[in-house]
């Protein structure tokens, strides 16, 4: 339970409310590995919020998989380890990334845990991993990477078109492609998800110029 108020916290950046999980998470009895585990879990769930920044919250994912290896429970490991793969990407460790997605894949097959196996399966593709979890192209091209900045700072389809000298058709059609390979619902989720995984940490190109006629 404190988990999942845990992950709310850090999903909608509540800091009073992740003050609160901290200060309960604290409180727990932590006397055997999988009750030192748990209270690690939910510390790292929290670091998102922490001013320690990307390099901070991989540090505290990197303690949670420790403790769950310690623990010996398999599944809570899985969970981990995907948590450390998106914490990895957002601190820019692919070779990190793909080490942790290859073993939460093992580990959802061993157990025969299917959505686990899924949910890694698309943070590989959403950080442009290869299929064996190994660094791979970006999933993004450079356009729609700036096309995404665009739209993580709120920018409509028509702003877009006139920030890269494009056509408003030509923006929608960026916009929807990259819904669509980050496996995603709306533009707002888009953005979330690429500040998450510090898809936009890549320095911006340039800005546009017109070509003189």
């Amino acid at each position: 339970m404190l988990s999942a108020v845990a992950r709310t916290a850090a999903l909608t950046a509540d800091a009073a409310l992740a003050a609160d999980v901290s200060t309960a998470a604290a409180a727990l009895p932590a006397r055997h590995p999988a009750e030192q585990a748990y209270a690690a879990g939910v510390t790292a769930v929290l670091a998102g919020l922490a001013s320690t920044g990307p390099a901070g919250a991989l540090a505290q994912w990197r303690a949670a998989v420790a403790a769950w290896r310690a623990a010996g429970q398999p599944y809570p490991l899985g969970r981990a380890l995907l948590g450390l793969a998106e914490a990895a990407a957002a601190a820019g460790e692919r070779d990190e990334v793909a080490a942790a997605v290859r073993e939460t894949v093992e580990v959802a097959a061993r157990l025969g845990a299917t959505p686990l196996g899924e949910q890694a399966a698309t943070l590989a593709r959403r950080v442009g991993l290869r299929g064996t979890g190994r660094p791979g192209p970006d999933l993004l091209t450079s356009r729609e990477r700036e096309v995404l900045r665009l739209v993580a700072e709120g920018h409509s389809n028509s702003r877009i078109a006139e920030r890269l000298f494009i056509s408003p058709k030509t923006a929608s059609v960026h916009v929807s492609r990259i819904i669509a390979k980050l496996d995603v619902t709306n533009r707002v989720e888009a953005a979330a998800l690429a500040h998450r995984l510090g898809l936009l940490d890549v320095p911006p190109p340039a800005p546009a110029q017109r070509r003189a006629r």
